[in-house]
């Protein structure tokens, strides 16, 4: 591999994860609607988020999410998020995107089986991370109860829309003999 051909790589790596992080953060900013509880928010970023993993890997799926997520914390009113939203949503994009790698050699049922894994175990980072971060913002142990049901529908409706979504992008690009992951 040439010098020349490194720099196009990264490049191109640079402008995708530009393209995602601005699919994440429009999802978040602009497909939203505000939760039951005080300063909660129920939001698409999930969708894109996991499908972005899915087909595109622990890289691509931990920096995007962090990056897009975060974004919309520092635009909006959920400043105080942004440290912790990063933290725990480049650890879930990083897992999803991991154990999505593990069942692409396979039959799709494999697939299926670790792409759901990995959501799973996002949605435990989701609601175990911001249980943490609200204590450590609201200085209280059973307030951030009232935030885990919502944690978890996020990740639900992430996954009902976002897996039929990295299905048919995943096929799309196979057929057409596109490399998806690096």
């Amino acid at each position: 591999m040439t010098p020349n051909t490194t720099n196009k790589s990264k490049t191109s790596d640079i402008a995708l994860y530009g393209l995602f992080i601005a699919l994440i953060y429009v999802a978040t900013r602009f497909i939203n609607i505000p939760g039951p509880t005080p300063g909660g928010l129920f939001h698409l970023g999930n969708v894109m988020a996991f499908t972005i993993a899915i087909v595109f890997g622990k890289r691509a799926g931990a920096i995007s999410a962090a990056f897009g997520m975060a974004l919309f914390d520092i635009t909006s009113s959920f400043l105080p998020w942004a440290p912790f939203t990063f933290i725990i949503r480049f650890a879930m994009g990083y897992t999803i995107g991991y154990l999505s790698d593990k069942g692409t050699n396979g039959k799709a049922s494999k697939s299926l089986f670790f792409n759901l894994l990995g959501i799973a175990l996002a949605t435990i980072i989701m609601i175990g991370g911001y249980y943490i971060a609200e204590v450590i913002l609201y200085g209280n142990l059973y307030a951030p109860i009232q935030s885990i049901w919502g944690n978890f529908m996020q990740c639900v409706v992430g996954t009902v829309l976002g897996l039929p979504l990295a299905t048919a992008v995943k096929s799309a690009f196979i057929k057409r003999n596109l490399l998806t992951r690096a």
